[in-house]
């Protein structure tokens, strides 16, 4: 059984003709690459078996036309240019037995007598599919590096100066290709690093690799910022050559970053302006409070002063007046009267006091906060019936009048 050849593209398929181009050996190599046995070839056929032959049929028409004479055999198509000491070698396609096409280097030499005159051919097949396949792949490869829109471009390590430059590269910044090979990177595109070049450079050969911001300038003129990876490329003996730059377009990025700063500047500066307004005016409400309180203050103690001084004494001359009453002669006929009175007056005189003391006890400026205290929470527990036990720790000195009055209003809110 015969193996196909694809991927062993090594040795070289080598056959010999006669000089009517019947083949007279076939090595191996042959074999496989062709898919076909020595014994089925040799001495049997000729080359013109393993061609293209419509690619055979216009090669012959074409040597035709240009050599003025009339039908060429298919073999001579493949020896025409061949000479004794002149080697020719061309690209032909080659037809394997299962029937698929593929493209091959053909070297074809002429085997000479003792006179010079030709006695045969020697002819050496190279299988070129695995070269054919590198070449689409890397065409390939070229083609999807034009179609990402990031920019590449080599670099020559040595004189940085630019040898390869994709069409991301042309879109980003504005020259061609043939514009930018050869030009030296920095130069040509402003380049603005984020710290010294030489302290980048250091950094790139020590790593292999390096990225950050970088800000360039196009062929239009425009200033844009760009996110740059570096990594180092190295020869076939390890020596490094050049460098791989990928850069992305981050202006509007950038752009929509210092604007999003901006604003968020601009909100702190408008809190802490609100926050200072809203502390002034704290402030203000702070002052207006006390100043409001010290007004209640003075009028909680002149109405109690009005109220013990001018009211109660005035029920008290009343009181006095009806208690003297009872003592003249002839009072019987008004004794219940003057008795409720007095009983009314006594009440009076009680709501009168009570309510003095409420709105400003005299303890309060006369004793401190401590015993005004105590004596209102004493007064609440007689009146509801409670079981007082005060208690007052730490308390050494007495506060400011507007701390205790602060205090003893506290107490006195429900």
């Amino acid at each position: 059984m015969i193996e196909d050849s694809v991927g062993k593209v090594n040795t070289p398929a080598i056959m010999s003709t006669t000089a009517a181009g019947v083949i007279t050996s076939f090595n191996r190599a042959a074999e496989r690459l062709l898919g076909i046995a020595v014994e089925q070839v040799v001495g049997k056929v000729t080359p013109v078996l393993f061609h293209d032959q419509a690619e055979l049929d216009r090669r012959r028409e074409g040597l035709a036309a240009r050599s003025g004479k009339g039908a060429i055999n298919p073999f001579e198509t493949i020896v025409a240019r061949v000479t004794v000491g002149h080697t020719v070698e061309d690209e032909w396609t080659y037809v394997h037995q299962r029937g698929h096409r593929f493209p091959v280097l053909v070297s074809v030499s002429a085997l000479p007598d003792g006179t010079g005159n030709v006695v045969g051919y020697c002819i050496v097949a190279q299988d070129k599919r695995g070269q054919s396949q590198a070449e689409e792949l890397l065409h390939r490869q070229a083609q999807l590096l034009d179609f990402v829109n990031d920019a590449i471009f080599i670099r020559d390590l040595e004189r940085d100066t630019v040898t390869y430059w994709n069409d991301g590269a042309v879109r980003l910044y504005g020259w061609t290709s043939g514009e930018a090979l050869g030009a030296y990177i920095h130069d040509f595109l402003r380049t603005r690093f984020p710290r010294p070049l030489e302290q980048v450079i250091r950094e790139f050969l020590s790593a292999g690799f390096w990225s950050g911001e970088l800000v360039h300038t196009t062929r239009g003129g425009d200033v844009i910022t760009v996110a740059s990876r570096w990594t180092l490329l190295r020869d076939g003996r390890g020596v490094p050559s050049g460098s791989l730059e990928l850069n992305t377009d981050i202006t509007e990025q950038k752009r929509a970053q210092e604007a999003l700063k901006a604003a968020h500047e601009e909100l702190e500066l408008r809190v802490t302006e609100r926050t200072a307004a809203l502390s002034e005016a704290n402030e203000r409400l702070r002052v207006l409070s006390r100043r409001l309180m010290e007004i209640q203050e003075r009028e909680r103690r002149a109405i109690a002063r009005d109220l013990h001084d001018e009211i109660g004494q005035a029920l008290t001359a009343i009181k006095l007046n009806l208690r003297e009453l009872r003592t003249l002669p002839n009072c019987e006929p008004v004794e219940e009267q003057i008795a409720d009175s007095l009983e009314i007056l006594a009440q009076v005189l009680h709501r009168v006091r009570s309510l003095a003391l409420d709105l400003r006890p005299s303890l309060l400026d006369e004793l401190g906060l401590v015993p005004a205290l105590r004596w209102y929470v004493g007064r609440q527990a007689e009146r509801a019936g409670w079981d007082l036990h005060f208690v007052a720790e730490g308390i050494t000195t007495r506060p400011s009048p507007e701390l205790e009055i602060t205090c003893f209003r506290l107490t006195q809110k429900p």
